[in-house]
């Protein structure tokens, strides 16, 4: 049951990026590129944090060493490129989670957080912070959007659900 609940979110999780990724089709490469008041400057900053930040618990989860060095890292530097890395960075998430059933996903995983610091949590709570993180930040680009006069996307879970079933 967990381990389907978990699958249902990280699907959430692609498909809202899907979402995003589509609504940015609309902005030229320098409206896209420009610091607008985000944490990570620019859309692309942004989505590159994503993509990095996707990658880096992914590799934790895999016990791998950690691909990029900080959370501000450049994953891929062209739009489209950057799209595919955070599609099949998804896609690698959901084929890790079949690796674990309902019992496994409760025991915690033990890390090393960006500072070095040891650290341990269920690997599900690590699932829920990679989906909400993500949602915190797609919803950072969507009020940039907004911002700059653009329609930003509906990206809630419940807009998903339809498209789910």
């Amino acid at each position: 049951m967990l381990a389907s609940h978990l699958e249902r979110l990280l699907s959430y999780h692609g498909w809202a990026y899907q979402r995003l990724l589509q609504g940015l089709q609309a902005l030229d490469e320098a409206e896209y590129r420009a610091p607008c008041g985000l944490y990570f400057g620019s859309i692309h900053g942004t989505l590159n944090h994503l993509a990095v930040a996707d990658r880096i618990w992914l590799a934790r989860l895999r016990a791998q060493p950690q691909p990029f060095a900080s959370l501000d890292a450049e994953a891929a530097t062209e739009r489209s490129a950057l799209a595919d890395y955070l599609q099949h960075g998804v896609q690698a998430w959901l084929e890790q989670l079949h690796a674990y059933d309902d019992a496994e996903l409760l025991q915690p995983l033990a890390y090393r957080n960006m500072r070095g610091e040891a650290q341990a949590k269920p690997i599900a709570d690590l699932v829920l912070h990679l989906v909400n993180h993500g949602s915190h930040h797609r919803g950072q680009i969507s009020a940039a959007l907004t911002a700059m006069g653009q329609a930003a996307p509906a990206l809630d879970y419940l807009y998903y659900l339809p498209d789910a079933t």
